[in-house]
């Protein structure tokens, strides 16, 4: 038992080291009157494991630092990327790069490039070579806007190039379709605090109705905020939304320590659920959704989300219920729920108030 909870921590740390790292860079490309812009976005996360970004080797990455190392990380990537127009490559010039955060602090190095074009587009090829660098788990988010026509994609190590048709005789609903439902698979597999917040659900046991009606509710409840907050009819800042998933992490495995039974449980896994959903949201808020196939990009999202929570409880489930038969059900549970506390705790403080814990 004890190599039980030893291998089970070990996981959950080795899982809340990567949790922030999402493997995902994002392009846009902008095309006003007859002027493309075309913007590489990049996590440093990631650039530091190719670049020497830490140049007095203090341990920190400054922006600074970023700043004096853009030009060899335009060099690198600038003969990784295509553009053509109608079947044409143009020439993309650079542009002035930037260091920028989001809202949750995470640093990104943004690539510039800019051409004009002799005439306006009909079909644009994007071609990006950069998942070498970066491993077969990395991907690429793609946002086209062409005048009031906003197009999206997914670009991965097995589909590096994607057609895009501004007459919209091209684009393929059935392949917007995929890509969405593979991006909702991959996020939950990779959400660790979904994860746990799951695992912290199902590790008390219980009957196979009793789980049914907990996961339909999570199911039920994040459906509702990410279709409205996909549709902007309800928008909470994301750093709110991150917290209070973590907070939700570190509620459910503290009631494990005093819940007698889970038939109640589906109640406060709704209302957590709500909050699970904006973050689920936040994915697709990075496309920039377009109004044109929403609704199917939207639902191939969420069903992937579905499928990959299927996979997970349905790898889990079986192994703990053989273990709340055994005399040791009581051990694991407090075990696995106080692992669960503290990274649920170091997420909720690093979110909260913007810090950089270490193993977060």
């Amino acid at each position: 038992m004890k190599r039980l909870l030893i291998f089970c921590a070990g996981f959950l740390c080795w899982a809340s080291v990567h949790a922030h790292e999402i493997y995902t860079s994002y392009s846009s490309i902008e095309i006003i009157g007859t002027r493309l812009t075309y913007i590489l976005t990049l996590d440093e996360s990631e650039l530091k494991y190719i670049f020497e970004l830490d140049t007095n080797n203090d341990g920190s990455i400054t922006e600074n630092e970023l700043n004096a190392s853009i030009d060899k990380i335009y060099m690198h990537f600038e003969k990784r990327l295509t553009i053509t127009i109608g079947g044409e490559t143009i020439e993309l010039m650079r542009g002035e790069g930037f260091v920028s955060k989001d809202n949750l602090g995470n640093v990104f190095v943004n690539l510039v490039f800019g051409q004009t074009l002799d005439r306006q587009p009909w079909k644009l090829t994007l071609s990006l070579n950069i998942f070498d660098d970066f491993g077969p788990r990395h991907k690429n988010l793609v946002k086209v806007i062409h005048h009031d026509q906003i197009q999206q994609a997914i670009l991965a190590i097995g589909s590096p190039r994607q057609d895009f048709s501004f007459s919209g005789t091209d684009s393929s609903l059935f392949q917007h379709s995929r890509q969405f439902f593979g991006l909702g698979v991959e996020h939950i597999l990779i959400g660790y605090d979904h994860i746990l917040f799951l695992l912290g659900l199902i590790i008390i046991g219980g009957s196979f109705l009793n789980l049914v009606k907990i996961v339909s509710s999570f199911t039920v409840a994040h459906s509702i905020t990410l279709i409205l907050s996909a549709l902007q009819v309800v928008a909470i800042p994301a750093r709110l939304v991150e917290s209070v998933i973590a907070l939700s992490i570190v509620y459910i495995a503290l009631e494990n320590f005093f819940i007698k039974k889970s038939d109640d449980r589906w109640l406060i896994t709704f209302i957590f659920g709500l909050m699970h959903g904006f973050g689920f949201a936040g994915v697709l808020h990075e496309l920039g959704l377009p109004t044109e196939g929403l609704v199917i990009s939207l639902l191939s999202f969420n069903v992937g989300v579905e499928v990959g929570q299927v996979i997970i409880v349905g790898v889990t489930f079986p192994l703990i219920y053989l273990i709340t038969k055994t005399r040791w059900q009581k051990k694991m549970v407090y075990g696995l729920s106080s692992v669960i506390i503290v990274f649920g705790l170091m997420w909720f403080f690093e979110r909260a108030f913007d810090l950089d814990l270490p193993f977060v």
